[in-house]
């Protein structure tokens, strides 16, 4: 595609020579050489008051919204936004590929790339970049579809009723997953029957050969069958009645392993996924059946699967001070996921010790959930160190120690350490546990 085109599909003006468009930015930060500028305003920023650092950097072009002084070609149009939205509409429906949307509270990314790295191995697979999972997220990450790819995988997040609706108007998948449906985002959304009938808004097929994959487990799977208007449903997860069924779950904390049993299509196979987690063989059991709707053979899925690269901060194992392992899982955190992340070290014959932020976006409910998640966490770790006032109001015992900042938390942790302590540390992305797991790295 090149600039003139771009310009026709978002009813935008060229002004300048037209050129091709390998790739996008939206933050002069991360801005590569010959990338096309989006300058985008929001509530607290202004992307036009970048552009001259934008064309410093060597953007080839930049889409405005405004009259600003620039000196390399520019496309300006009434709103960058919808700039996105109708380039992205125009890829999508020229799309010729395999397109895979992907939901759900927990698990998104690190599905999405499990099945991009599947996928990949027999085609061309366009993914998400990152994590940009919301409004703008995915109207940018659409903005790189094209026919060269056989297959796309977009994730789609929500925060507020609406929003996947309105996602899965642009993404339009052959193929709508969940991956599961917990407590989170509870700001915006009031419970978790608010969530699961939020996330099923992506079983809304654009034609009438959707094919919905869905977690047997979930106490919606049956609402979400009985609603969506899906040709195809296929299950996974640890019940009898899933179409690929998860068991024999195996945890190799030293070789940074997940072993486990997958039983489908009237065979039984034994698969191996890179990292740890004993919520990764579900992750891995919908990717996998992702991948043998879309032809790849289990032989291959086997051999990728323990290549695949996961999603940094995700119960990353690493060497740490005095000999000890750290798990670093400071990616974010809420219930489901911190539970997820103390069942994967619960039979570590180890001194574990749990290093803990706080959970954000819970709601009224926030202080009840953390108590409930200190209870769950002492019964399988042997102690609690923690940051934050929500872990203040717990009604605990001496296994638990609260730190008014990260460096006397750090300062304690490095005190009691030694070559046979495991650390799992973990927090919403706002408590910056980050620091604490980057501290502990050797």
């Amino acid at each position: 595609m090149n600039l003139l085109d771009l310009a026709n599909i978002s009813q935008g003006t060229l002004r300048g020579e037209s050129s091709n468009v390998e790739s996008f930015s939206i933050d002069t930060r991360t801005i590569k050489p010959q990338e096309v500028y989006i300058a985008l305003k929001g509530e607290s920023f202004d992307g036009h008051l970048f552009i001259t650092e934008a064309i410093k950097k060597g953007a080839s072009a930049i889409v405005l919204d405004r009259q600003v002084e620039c000196n390399i070609p520019n496309i300006i149009v009434d709103d960058s936004y919808k700039f996105m939205n109708h380039v992205a509409v125009h890829n999508r429906n020229y799309f010729k590929g395999k397109m895979v949307g992907i939901t759900g509270t927990n698990g998104k990314t690190t599905t999405k790339q499990i099945i991009a790295n599947l996928l990949n191995s027999q085609g061309s697979c366009h993914q998400t970049i990152g994590n940009k999972n919301n409004q703008i997220g995915v109207p940018y990450t659409l903005l790189t579809l094209g026919n060269n790819h056989d297959y796309s995988v977009i994730e789609m997040g929500t925060s507020e009723p609406g929003e996947i609706k309105k996602l899965n108007t642009l993404v339009k998948p052959d193929i709508a997953a969940i991956t599961n449906v917990s407590i989170g985002h509870l700001d915006g959304l009031r419970d978790t029957e608010s969530i699961a009938i939020e996330k099923g808004n992506i079983l809304n097929f654009w034609n009438e050969d959707g094919t919905a994959i869905l977690p047997r487990d979930s106490n919606f799977y049956e609402y979400w069958s009985n609603e969506t208007n899906a040709k195809q449903i296929i299950s996974f997860g640890i019940h009898d009645d899933s179409d690929f069924k998860v068991s024999g779950i195996k945890i190799d904390v030293l070789n940074n392993l997940t072993h486990f049993r997958l039983r489908f299509d009237g065979k039984e196979e034994d698969f191996s996924i890179n990292g740890i987690g004993k919520h990764n063989p579900l992750n891995a059991s919908l990717a996998i059946a992702v991948s043998i709707l879309c032809g790849v053979e289990t032989n291959s899925i086997k051999n990728n699967l323990t290549n695949t690269q996961l999603p940094e901060r995700r119960l990353d194992v690493c060497k740490s001070l005095k000999g000890s392992i750290l798990i670093d899982d400071s990616y974010n955190s809420n219930p489901a996921s911190l539970r997820n992340a103390l069942d994967s070290i619960d039979e570590l014959k180890r001194k574990k010790l749990c290093v803990l932020g706080e959970m954000k976006e819970l709601g009224p409910n926030s202080q009840r959930l953390h108590q409930e998640m200190y209870e769950y966490a002492s019964e399988r770790v042997d102690q609690i160190l923690c940051i934050g006032k929500e872990w203040s109001g717990c009604d605990s015992s001496d296994d638990l120690l609260i730190f008014k900042d990260h460096d006397a938390l750090y300062d304690h942790l490095v005190s009691i350490i030694d070559n046979e302590t495991i650390l799992l540390v973990k927090g919403s992305r706002s408590t910056r546990m980050d620091k604490i797991a980057d501290k502990l790295k050797k």
